[in-house]
């Protein structure tokens, strides 16, 4: 049975008194972000998605963590929920500049500030500030860096490169939003408007092929492809990021 929107949100906010209890005093808010805290929600496609604002320092943060990531998997699987029920636990101080570039939390701010729904708890995202265009670029660029190093250790495994359809839809995502907040200040975490807005804005590099993959595989209408042109989408997937992160990170 799907998921509807107002069962979704009965879920996160019994989560949120399961986590009040077991961190007394500790929890200052929870929210539901992605398509939940926005209006895209999808029952029995969309995953479940929340953000928590803790009293915990950053030394203190990580057990917290991943009790959480217990807590919610617990979650996930009594509701059996599409595509997994996230949580990002930070500490207050977090959400603030200076930032800790290897934290890589800057999307996840930003994220909060855009599509976001208060489900307990009391904190005004209004105060937070919005992360700067530096910020952005130097969170993109840690990012990058973990990927291009995993990149190398798959590399020595398999002769050919191709990546699975999640993979594919999702990392070429990454890469069109990258574009479209560096280049022209546009967040958009809509996953079905991205494709469309990277269109308008004078898009470096265009692939039919992928944009009209992307578009029915998250309608759920399509599964993965072929190997050669699984092959064919990836080598465009590697010369988009190529392409942008010249562009916005590198300036070359």
């Amino acid at each position: 049975m799907a998921i509807l929107y107002d069962e979704a949100i009965k879920i996160v906010q019994k989560f949120s008194e399961e986590l009040n209890k077991k961190y007394i005093d500790k929890i200052s808010a929870v929210f539901v972000i992605g398509s939940l805290g926005s209006d895209y929600y999808r029952p029995g496609q969309s995953d479940i998605d929340t953000f928590i604002i803790t009293g915990y320092n950053r030394s203190e943060i990580r057990t917290i963590e991943k009790e959480i990531e217990i807590i919610a998997t617990k979650y996930e699987h009594e509701y059996d929920v599409p595509k997994g029920f996230g949580t990002v636990v930070v500490g207050e101080k977090q959400l603030y500049p200076p930032y800790i570039k290897e934290e890589e939390l800057i999307l996840e701010i930003l994220r909060l500030k855009t599509q976001s729904k208060l489900i307990y708890g009391n904190y005004d995202v209004k105060k937070i500030p919005m992360p700067d265009k530096q910020a952005i670029i130097d969170d993109a660029i840690s990012f990058q860096e973990w990927v291009d190093s995993e990149h190398q250790k798959n590399e020595a495994k398999h002769s050919v490169r191709k990546l699975n359809g999640v993979v594919l839809v999702n990392s070429t995502l990454i890469a069109l939003k990258r574009y479209l907040i560096i280049k022209h200040g546009i967040i958009e975490f809509n996953k079905f408007k991205v494709v469309g807005l990277y269109l308008e804005n004078n898009p470096p590099t265009v692939n039919d092929e992928v944009f009209e993959y992307i578009n029915l595989h998250l309608q759920d209408k399509i599964g993965d492809v072929e190997d050669e042109k699984s092959v064919r989408m990836t080598y465009w997937h590697d010369e988009l990021y190529r392409i942008v992160n010249n562009s916005v990170l590198y300036n070359k």
